[in-house]
């Protein structure tokens, strides 16, 4: 052994709550325990054994309480397309087919994309009509 990289070890008594001494070394100066195996339930047979089963149950109880008054997500979300599918309905002008797109919107809040897929090809069909018509100018024009 290396001289002088060792911590010094005493001889100490550590003390339990209950008041049991044990002696033994250390390189602490003093040890105080709470538990020892003179006072734990374990070893001294006053152990309790827990009613796993009724704990099981009970668990069991609170989780099927928690999925009855608690709405799923899917639910909530549907509720609240249809919120804001009022929301939008109340605020779209006289246009029939904005009325349609808001009814829509509310009979099935699963196809929200759909209608929002239907209202970008409607754009990009009227922006391809005004370039047609654009085209269709610069052709009728003769060139200078």
């Amino acid at each position: 052994m290396k001289q002088g990289i060792h911590p010094k070890t005493q001889q100490i008594e550590a003390t339990c709550a209950c008041g049991a001494v044990f002696v033994f070394d250390s390189t602490s100066p003093e040890i105080r325990t709470e538990v020892c195996s003179n006072c734990h339930p374990f070893y001294t047979g006053k152990q309790k054994l827990l009613d796993t089963a009724g704990k099981v149950d009970k668990f069991r109880a609170r989780m099927a309480a928690a999925k009855i008054s608690k709405p799923s997500k899917k639910k909530s979300k549907i509720a609240d397309s249809v919120k804001e599918a009022a929301a939008t309905r109340s605020k779209i002008s006289t246009s029939a087919v904005d009325t349609k797109r808001a009814v829509g919107k509310v009979k099935d809040a699963g196809k929200k994309r759909e209608i929002t897929a239907a209202k970008v090809a409607e754009e990009k069909a009227t922006k391809a009509k005004e370039e047609a018509a654009v085209i269709e100018a610069a052709v009728e024009k003769p060139a200078e």
